[in-house]
C-alpha cells in the first residue's frame, strides 16, 4: 500500500478513537525521583525529547499557587480539563495549602495527585517571615583503576526564600574537558591546553518572582506561543523565564585518551588498552542574562502580558562546527579544502611537536549576545493574541582569525540572525486552538530566512484530550531557537526545517483499567520531496489490582525501523514490586543490510522498612541478533540503595556492572571490561515546604 494511503488509513483510525490525554508522552509518567526518569529513558520507555522536557520539569518543579494555564499543562498526564479544575479550586479556596488539598477537595483523584508530586511545589501562604526552603544535592562517580582522580562531582543547590526568592547554582568538577583554545597561525589550526581537573560554576540565578511579575537574572530558560519563533525550555507549551540549574548525567565511559598522531612520528594512545573513564556531569548552555516579565496587567476587556529578555551566553563548539572565514567564505563548498573545519592541536608536545585532538569540544570559543521581547493580550485564560521577536549576534573571542560556522552547524553562518512571530489561542468548551506563524532572518549566503507555520487543536473528551496539529517549516526557515512538534530529522543541524506534516496523538482510557496511546506522524521532506511516517502505539492493562501488562510498538518509514516490546510489572505487596521487560527491533539501516535486535530488562524493588527502597536491574542487549562481531552485545546489571535519614533527608549508592561480550576488536581491546561504576548521592533537604 502507498505510503499516502496507508497515512490516511492510520489517521482515520486514530480519528475514530474516543478520547485521549494530556501532554503525549509515551508513557503514563509515575516517578518517585530523578533516577527513575533514567531508567525510563534507559529502557526505552521514554524518547529523549520527553525525557529532556521531564528532567528539566523535575529539577525546576511548578509552584501549584503561581503557576499559569501553560505552565500546569507542562505536568506529566494532566489535561486540561483538570488542569482547569486546579485552577477553579485555587481561586475558590484562595490558594492551595498543602498538597493533599486537591485529593480532600475532590479536584483530583489520588493517583493522578500522587503521579505530578515529584514535578511541583506547595508555596507558602503565611508571612513573608517563613524560614527557608530547598536542598542541597552532592553527587559523585567514579569507575576504577582506569578512571581519572579525583573522582567526577558536581552540586547542586537551591533556596526559596521570603515567598518571592529563588535561587540555584550547579558547581561541578571536571576533568575530560579541552581548555583555553587559541589560534596558531603557522599550522592555520587551533591550539588548546590538555585535560585537566577544574572547578567550574556552569549555571547559577536569582529568581523573584510574585503573582504579577518575575526577574531572573543569572542562567535562565525561556519560551512562548507554539515554540516556533523561541523557546529554550524544552517545555511543550512554554510561557515565561524560569532560572536555570539542571544538570544531567551520562551513561556510557569516554576514551581517556582522545588524541591523533598529529605532528608525533606515532600515536600518542596506546595501542594494546582502550581504557575509558567515567564521563563528567554534563549541563546544555541556554541563556544568561536578565530577563523581566509582566504577568498580567488590566487592559480593557483582559489583561496583558509583557516580557523581554537579553543575553550574552559563552559558547563551546565541536571543532567540526567551524571554519576560518577568511580562507572559506563559503562553507558550503565541500570541495574546497580550506573550507574544511580546522585541526586542534594539544599543547605540551614534545620538542614542540604536537599530537591533534580527536572529537574536539572547544570551551569558551566566543559568545553569542541575544535579546528578545514579547507583548501578549489575554481577553481570558484560553483565548490570547501575542507576538514575539528576537535577535542574535555570535561573536568569536579566539584572536588571529575569522571564525565562522560551518552550514552543518545548528547556528545560522555569516553573522546576525533572528525571527519575528505572531501567536494566538481561542477556547470554548472542550476545544482549544493554538497557532504561530514566524518569519526567521539570517545573513547566510542564498539565504536571508523563510517562513514556518505550526497549528495545534485539542479536543477534551469524556477520558481527556485528542490533539492533532499540521505544520510547515521552510527550507530557508533556518531558525535555532524554534523547537516547535517536528520530525526527528535534521536538515543543517535543524529539525523544523524543511518539512510539511501531519501529527495525530491520542492517550485514552477507553474502560477502567485499560489506557490506549497512539501517535501517528506523517510528513514530506520539502527539497527531496520524500513522504516519511512515524508510528507508535502502547496499550497498558491492569489485570488486577496488583499486575500491569503493557505492550508498544513503533515504525519509522525514514530509517526502515520497526520495534516490538512487552512489559510486564507485578507489585504483591507494598513493600515488593518487579517487572520484565522484552524488546524485539527490526531495522534496515541500508538496502542489502538487515538488522535484528532483541533485548531483555528485568527490575525489582524492595522496601524492607519505610526509610529503606533497595532496587536492582538486569538488562540485556543482544544489538544484532546474527552477527556478533559488529555491534554491541552487553550485560548491565545495576544495585541502588536509597535511605531517608533525618526524615527527609536521603543518602543513595549504586553500583552498576557492565559487561560487553562481543567479539569486535575495539571490545578485545576494551578497559575496563567488565565496567565496575560507584555512584554517591547525598540530598540535604531543609524547610518545610510541601
Amino acid at each position: 500500500m502507498p505510503l499516502s494511503r496507508t497515512l490516511i488509513v492510520l489517521s482515520t483510525l486514530v480519528l475514530l478513537s474516543r478520547s485521549a490525554a494530556a501532554v503525549p508522552y509515551e508513557v503514563y509518567v509515575e516517578i518517585e525521583n530523578e533516577e527513575d526518569l533514567y531508567d525510563l529513558r534507559v529502557t526505552g520507555q521514554l524518547s529523549e525529547a520527553s525525557f529532556n522536557a521531564l528532567l528539566l520539569l523535575h529539577q525546576t518543579r511548578v509552584e501549584l499557587n503561581r503557576a499559569g494555564r501553560e505552565r500546569l499543562y507542562l505536568l506529566p498526564n494532566l489535561t486540561y480539563e483538570q488542569v482547569d479544575r486546579i485552577i477553579a479550586y485555587r481561586e475558590e479556596a484562595a490558594g492551595i495549602r498543602a498538597f493533599g488539598d486537591l485529593v480532600a477537595s475532590g479536584t483530583l483523584p489520588r493517583r493522578l495527585v500522587e503521579s505530578i508530586r515529584p514535578f511541583v511545589w506547595v508555596e507558602s501562604l503565611a508571612s513573608a517571615d517563613a524560614g527557608p526552603d530547598g536542598f542541597v544535592r552532592i553527587q559523585g562517580r567514579w569507575s576504577g583503576r582506569y578512571d581519572r582522580l579525583p573522582p567526577a562531582a558536581a552540586v547542586q543547590a537551591r533556596v526559596r526564600a521570603a515567598r518571592h526568592l529563588d535561587v540555584g547554582v550547579v558547581t561541578t568538577l571536571t576533568r575530560n574537558r579541552l581548555r583555553h583554545p587559541r589560534w596558531d597561525a603557522t599550522r592555520d589550526a587551533f591550539s588548546v591546553a590538555p585535560e585537566g581537573v577544574r572547578l567550574e560554576v556552569p549555571k547559577a540565578y536569582v529568581e523573584w518572582e510574585t503573582e504579577t511579575f518575575e526577574v531572573v537574572a543569572g542562567t535562565y530558560r525561556i519560551g512562548f506561543g507554539q515554540r516556533l519563533t523561541f523557546d529554550v525550555t524544552n517545555q511543550a507549551t512554554p510561557n515565561g523565564a524560569i532560572g536555570d540549574y539542571e544538570l544531567r548525567r551520562e551513561n556510557e565511559l569516554g576514551l581517556a585518551c582522545k588524541r591523533n598522531r598529529g605532528e608525533l612520528a606515532e600515536s600518542p594512545c596506546p595501542h594494546l588498552r582502550v581504557a575509558r573513564v567515567t564521563p563528567d556531569y554534563a549541563w546544555t548552555n541556554r541563556l544568561a542574562g536578565v530577563a523581566a516579565g509582566i504577568k498580567q496587567v488590566s487592559a480593557g476587556l483582559g489583561w496583558l502580558q509583557l516580557h523581554a529578555w537579553a543575553s550574552y551566553q559563552p559558547q563551546r563548539a565541536q571543532s567540526i562546527e567551524l571554519r576560518n572565514r577568511a580562507r572559506c567564505p563559503d562553507p558550503r563548498n565541500d570541495e574546497e579544502p580550506s573550507c574544511a573545519a580546522p585541526r586542534v592541536y594539544v599543547r605540551g608536545g614534545d620538542r614542540g611537536a604536537s599530537p591533534t585532538a580527536s572529537y574536539a569540544s572547544l570551551p569558551m570559543i566566543g559568545a553569542e549576545a541575544l535579546g528578545g521581547v514579547h507583548a501578549a493580550y489575554f481577553w481570558n485564560r484560553r483565548a490570547s493574541l501575542a507576538v514575539t521577536g528576537y535577535g542574535a549576534v555570535p561573536t568569536f573571542w579566539v584572536g588571529g582569525v575569522r571564525l565562522d560556522y560551518q552550514e552543518t552547524a545548528r547556528k545560522p553562518f555569516g553573522g546576525a540572525f533572528g525571527a519575528v512571530g505572531l501567536s494566538g489561542a481561542f477556547g470554548f468548551r472542550r476545544q482549544d486552538f493554538f497557532a504561530e506563524v514566524a518569519r526567521s532572518f539570517d545573513r547566510q549566503a542564498d539565504g536571508g530566512g523563510g517562513y514556518g507555520v505550526i497549528a495545534r487543536s485539542v479536543t477534551n473528551l469524556t477520558n481527556g484530550e485528542f490533539h492533532v496539529s499540521a505544520r510547515y517549516y521552510g527550507s530557508r526557515f533556518a531558525n535555532p531557537y524554534a523547537r516547535p512538534i517536528s520530525a526527528p530529522d535534521e536538515l543543517d543541524g535543524l529539525r523544523a526545517r524543511d518539512e510539511a506534516g501531519l501529527r495525530v496523538a491520542i492517550a485514552e482510557r477507553p474502560t477502567e483499567g485499560i489506557g490506549v496511546r497512539v501517535l501517528l506522524d506523517g510528513w514530506r521532506q520539502l527539497s527531496s520531496g520524500e513522504l516519511h511516517g512515524l508510528l507508535f502505539a502502547r496499550g497498558d492493562f491492569e489485570l488486577g489490582a496488583a499486575v500491569v501488562a503493557s505492550v508498544w510498538t513503533e515504525y519509522r518509514t525514514s530509517t526502515k525501523r520497526a520495534l516490538l516490546a512487552t512489559r510486564l510489572a507485578v507489585e504483591p505487596t507494598n513493600k515488593v514490586a518487579m517487572s520484565l521487560q522484552l524488546q524485539h527491533r527490526w531495522f534496515r539501516p541500508t538496502v542489502a543490510r538487515r538488522q535484528r535486535d532483541v533485548a531483555g530488562v528485568f527490575d525489582l524493588t524492595v522496601r524492607p522498612v519505610g526509610q529503606l527502597r533497595l532496587r536492582a536491574r538486569l538488562r540485556y542487549d543482544l544489538e544484532d541478533l546474527f552477527n556478533n562481531h559488529r555491534l554491541p552485545h552487553t550485560v548491565w546489571l545495576y544495585l541502588d540503595s536509597a535511605i531517608t535519614v533525618r526524615r527527609q533527608d536521603l543518602v543513595r549508592l549504586r553500583y552498576d556492572l557492565r559487561a560487553f561480550l562481543d567479539e569486535r576488536e575495539s571490545t578485545a581491546l576494551r578497559a575496563p571490561n567488565p565496567e565496575h561504576w560507584l555512584s554517591v548521592e547525598y540530598l540535604v533537604r531543609y524547610g518545610g515546604g510541601d
